[in-house]
């Protein structure tokens, strides 16, 4: 069966849809749209597909099964809720949406539809960070005592200036943690558990005229008792690869983007030399530290494929729109510890 799929929103992580959906032997791009008609023109030309007038044109053609949302961080709820009306299966960019009671409501309504929605968190497919999943499912870690995730890299004024959305919480949800950390917020997660309470500081200190943070720092205690940061910034010139430390009382891992730093278990495995050497060369591309759209496509197209597998099999999507909630939830809670001084408990 051939997969139909349709685009809302051709800002620059469309074009990573696009380019997803067509490595995927068993799907196509079937159609866009976007309210800069222009925009959804040149798109359409671009990767070849239909150009429908509205949101609501696109998710009612037959023609269209999944619908890929890739509006603002704010406004994914509006076509979202369009599309699962429709009986369309949805992918949600990152975040999900910017409130807990706003995820919620997509979650409420692709129940009631019987629809499947994927949060959009590519970093989860990347295969050094499922070796890493994998340690700790096997326990290798021993007792969990700190994870900790460092996202510090640099965006211009300009970049603000030019999407003002990104600057305006209402829309952007937040700055630094909420629009660049986030996939290191779940990454984190994943790891270590849920996490049972944060404490939060934040600022807007290398950047002027907006309305969310540039730099945050958070400490975290997990329901299993470790303990963690998160560091995240857009300030930092000229940044640095994002980085990620997972330590217990058997075990140490440290990765920057898709390179292993460290990797150490006081039980050594047979595999753990071949899994050191295989991270230890793999070129590492910025994700990101300074260019928004130096993004690889590889975690996309897995999880587009995962969503593909998802509709032949019967089987629950990888990262389904609960889950995918969480990471705003901890966040929500980083923002309120940030606001009020006091420690939030999830």
């Amino acid at each position: 069966m051939d997969h139909g799929f349709g685009i809302i929103g051709t800002g620059d992580i469309a074009a990573v849809h696009a380019r997803a959906i067509g490595t995927i032997a068993n799907a196509h791009l079937a159609g866009v749209t976007d309210i800069v008609r222009d925009k959804a023109r040149a798109f359409g030309e671009q990767f070849n597909c239909n150009v429908f007038d509205s949101a609501s044109a696109l998710v009612n053609s037959p023609e269209i099964e999944t619908v890929c949302i890739c509006t603002p961080s704010g406004t994914h709820l509006e076509p979202a809720l369009l599309a699962i009306d429709a009986g369309r299966h949805c992918i949600i960019e990152k975040p999900l949406e910017v409130t807990v009671n706003r995820c919620r409501t997509i979650i409420e309504a692709a129940k009631k539809k019987n629809v499947l929605v994927a949060g959009i968190f590519p970093m989860r497919f990347l295969d050094i960070n499922m070796e890493v999943r994998k340690a700790v499912e096997s326990g290798r870690f021993g007792k969990m005592i700190m994870g900790d995730v460092y996202v510090k890299w640099f965006r211009s004024q300009t970049y603000y200036d030019q999407v003002k959305w990104r600057g305006d919480p209402e829309i952007s949800g937040g700055g630094a943690v909420m629009n660049q950390a986030i996939h290191s917020v779940d990454l984190l997660r994943w790891m270590m558990g849920e996490v049972k309470e944060v404490s939060a500081f934040s600022a807007m200190l290398g950047h002027h005229d907006l309305d969310v943070e540039d730099t945050a720092v958070a400490t975290l205690r997990f329901e299993n008792g470790a303990l963690g940061v998160i560091e995240a910034s857009t300030a930092v010139f000229p940044g640095s690869y994002k980085r990620m430390e997972i330590l217990g009382t058997g075990g140490s891992v440290i990765t920057e983007e898709e390179t292993i730093v460290k990797w150490e278990f006081s039980e050594e495995s047979d595999l753990d030399n071949e899994i050191r050497l295989r991270f230890s060369g793999e070129e590492t591309v910025g994700g990101g530290v300074t260019d928004p759209k130096a993004i690889k496509d590889t975690g996309h197209i897995r999880q587009i494929s995962d969503m593909v597998e998802a509709l032949e099999t019967g089987r629950p999507l990888v990262i389904d729109a609960e889950e995918a909630a969480k990471a705003v939830e901890i966040i929500e809670a980083i923002y309120k510890s940030a606001r009020t001084g006091m420690t939030v408990s999830l």
